[in-house]
């Protein structure tokens, strides 16, 4: 078997469903790969949207008795993995049927190479590749786990993910060096597209969002103690500029998690989805860098 789409997953059944149905469409032949879903500690039953695509794909579900992160689950995915190359996506990633095709041409030319993709964002559900997506995400990262391929012994020699990366975010950048440092080399394939589902948020939603950028700034502490220095702290944006620029881009502060769902209609009237979206991915970036410089002083006070 030539490869294994490893597929952490946390509730979001009816998002998992098309993720899976995706995967049923591949221009390879399904004896060709798997798909190893990891349930990690949902409250919903996904057994039932996994069985849908059984009969179609090679398809499995693990199951972790209760939450233990990203870097766990998928670290389970490639403990069971078959395949030569591990193919990462997330559940709510949507792929079109050339995608896995394009991740083996990457590996089928290069012994030594991280398969990245173009990663575009989409606010729909139904039908994503036929719509037009928002934007395109323009992460620099080494290794973006929403679309990326690695051969599993590489992983495996680099130790898999780094499991104290509890909670969102970092994991992938974190693996991502260490493979770097290995000799790896990333390779983009502009045929292996994939659509990351990001419907703009409402108000009731977006309190997990905020919660989100919560998490991603506790681990983001942990990814600048791991490694130092200033290409990390541009990563992680623990700079005076990033504050500066995410002050601009909320209107002076004028815009916060108080009021944003309630222009977000507007805002999309008047610029489009685009326009939309970038207000609202600019609030919670601020969101995000006022809980990290609060964990970052916290974590350098004595204890």
């Amino acid at each position: 078997m030539e490869l294994s789409v490893v597929i952490p997953a946390y509730n979001r059944r009816h998002v998992l469903a098309v993720c899976l149905r995706c995967l049923t469409t591949q221009t390879l032949a399904p004896r060709q790969y798997e798909v190893v879903v990891v349930d990690d500690g949902s409250e919903e039953d996904l057994e039932p949207v996994v069985e849908e695509v059984a009969e179609v794909i090679h398809v499995r579900l693990i199951r972790l008795p209760h939450n233990l992160g990203r870097a766990a689950a998928r670290n389970r995915g490639i403990d069971v993995a078959r395949g030569e190359v591990i193919v990462f996506i997330d559940s709510d990633v949507f792929v079109p049927p050339g995608f896995l095709e394009a991740h083996w041409n990457v590996h089928a030319r290069n012994e030594r190479a991280v398969g990245r993709g173009p990663l575009l964002l989409t606010e729909h559900l139904e039908d994503p590749f036929t719509r037009p997506p928002v934007l395109r995400d323009p992460s620099p990262a080494f290794l973006d786990t929403a679309n990326a391929s690695v051969r599993r012994t590489h992983l495996l020699a680099a130790g898999g993910f780094d499991e104290g990366f509890r909670h969102y975010g970092w994991e992938d950048l974190d693996l991502g060096i260490r493979l770097k440092r290995m000799g790896l080399r990333r390779v983009f394939s502009r045929r292996a597209v994939a659509y990351h589902y990001q419907p703009l948020p409402s108000t009731k939603t977006l309190v997990d969002l905020l919660r989100k950028e919560e998490e991603r700034a506790q681990m983001a502490v942990r990814f600048l103690r791991k490694h130092p220095g200033w290409r990390t702290r541009l990563a992680v944006q623990l700079t005076p500029l990033h504050q500066i620029l995410a002050y601009v881009m909320t209107g002076g502060g004028a815009l916060g998690p108080q009021n944003v769902a309630a222009v977000v209609d507007r805002v999309r009237r008047a610029l489009g989805p685009s326009g939309a979206y970038f207000l609202v991915r600019g609030v919670l970036n601020r969101h995000y860098l006022r809980a990290l410089r609060h964990e970052w002083t916290r974590s350098l006070a004595p204890h």
